[in-house]
């Protein structure tokens, strides 16, 4: 599949400057960061902003998003592992914890110990869409017309990297047909890509649930593992007919190596209780998000799982990238 190689700019080799001493009493002491690398408006952004607003009052200081977007998230999330003032944090997802070691041939941080996790945030499962012209309901008929003309239909992403990408490559290679994969910097530029006729088919997360709810575009599956409440008619990739297909996104907060215990404490007992904010809750369905909050040591047993389950699908398209 005719893919260039994405080489992450810049040096892998700095060390990271260390950590700030934080101390215990009368922390935080002034305003936090929490570093989303979204593009604004789309889904995980919401879920940024949402959990900032949670997390302010209880840590008593202002929580500001700062969106850092590019290199399917890791140029934020290299911002957030040479932060060195104890007041800089990352909403975290699954790329650049779980495998963007193997996509990519160097990487500015290592994920295994440049971070400091502070707790499992929510699950988004992709979604595989259809612009409505096309006239295509389910997904036995995208895969006739994708056999039919081999190359020719062309799937959008947020980028070369993300969860969504993997999961066009996971479909191509589980339904037998040829793509040609379109990345974009961000889901928000892909959705117009789709209503304005330059893509056939897109692989988003909940920043088109929307626009499927209103009829803009078609859902053909939810590549999760279970149908999801924003969109209950929309089959699983499972019911429609690929058994065993699964490919789901997710989201946490994570700070950078080195916090000490009593900010990771309190920054997690801060997290637990914007994630069992009822209105938060029922904000992130909408967008197709399934909230959860865990702790600090169940997070990084978490990661490590998901480190050891894409690697391998990692490694079968790390080649073609």
């Amino acid at each position: 599949m005719p893919h260039r190689r994405h080489v992450l700019a810049g040096a892998a080799a700095l060390a990271f400057p260390a950590l700030r001493p934080v101390r215990a009493q009368g922390w935080p002491n002034r305003p936090l960061r929490l570093v989303a690398t979204f593009e604004p408006g789309g889904a995980a952004d919401q879920l940024a902003r949402a959990i900032a607003a949670g997390l302010g009052p209880e840590l008593g200081q202002t929580v500001v998003v700062e969106n850092r977007t590019g290199a399917a998230g890791n140029i934020g999330t290299e911002m957030v592992a040479r932060a060195n003032d104890g007041h800089t944090f990352l909403l975290c997802s699954t790329g650049p914890m779980a495998y963007h070691t193997i996509l990519f041939r160097s990487l500015p941080f290592d994920p295994q110990k440049d971070f400091t996790p502070i707790g499992f945030a929510a699950w988004s499962p992709n979604i595989f869409a259809t612009r409505n012209d096309l006239g295509w309901k389910r997904l036995d008929e995208v895969v006739a017309a994708a056999k039919a003309a081999p190359g020719k239909l062309n799937f959008g992403s947020a980028g070369t990297g993300t969860t969504q990408h993997l999961a066009g490559e996971m479909l191509q290679e589980a339904a037998g047909i040829h793509l040609t994969h379109v990345p974009y910097r961000g889901g928000a530029p892909a959705l117009r890509d789709l209503l304005g006729g330059q893509l056939e088919l897109l692989v988003t997360t909940g920043s088109g649930a929307n626009m499927m709810r209103e009829g803009k575009i078609t859902p053909i599956a939810v590549m999760g593992e279970k149908r999801i409440a924003a969109l209950p008619d929309t089959p699983t990739m499972q019911e429609a007919g690929l058994r065993g297909f699964s490919a789901t996104a997710w989201y946490g907060v994570v700070g950078p190596g080195g916090l000490p215990a009593p900010a990771v404490a309190r920054m997690s007992a801060a997290l637990r209780a914007a994630l069992t904010d009822e209105n938060l809750i029922a904000r992130m369905r909408d967008q197709t998000m399934d909230v959860q909050f865990s702790t600090p040591d169940d997070f990084a047993s978490f990661i490590a799982v998901e480190r050891r389950k894409w690697q391998p699908v990692a490694q079968r398209f790390a080649g073609t990238m």
